[in-house]
């Protein structure tokens, strides 16, 4: 994975230049695979991945174009008060 594949998806962290606050934990997870898409790449979307609580951590297999696993996607979440929640992601 390159170091701009690698920027580009933090940037969908919140806090960042491109990050927001997230109306679901599913827009969070839409909005970061859509940027490994752009390269080539997916998140393992037929792992089972717990996302459940207003807060947490969990991994995701990151896919080549033939389903090869090529890395990790690592993200943590919060609820804030106001109901939407702050994602952080990055990959390894």
């Amino acid at each position: 994975m390159t170091k701009k594949l690698r920027n580009d998806f933090a940037d969908k962290s919140t806090g960042n230049s491109g990050g927001k606050y997230y109306e679901t934990k599913g827009h969070a997870i839409n909005a970061f695979d859509g940027v490994l898409k752009e390269f080539g790449h997916t998140l393992d979307l037929n792992q089972l991945v717990d996302y459940n609580g207003d807060t947490g951590r969990a991994n995701h297999d990151v896919l080549d174009g033939n389903g090869k696993v090529v890395g990790c996607a690592i993200f943590s979440w919060y609820r804030m008060d106001s109901g939407r929640y702050e994602f952080i992601g990055y990959l390894a």
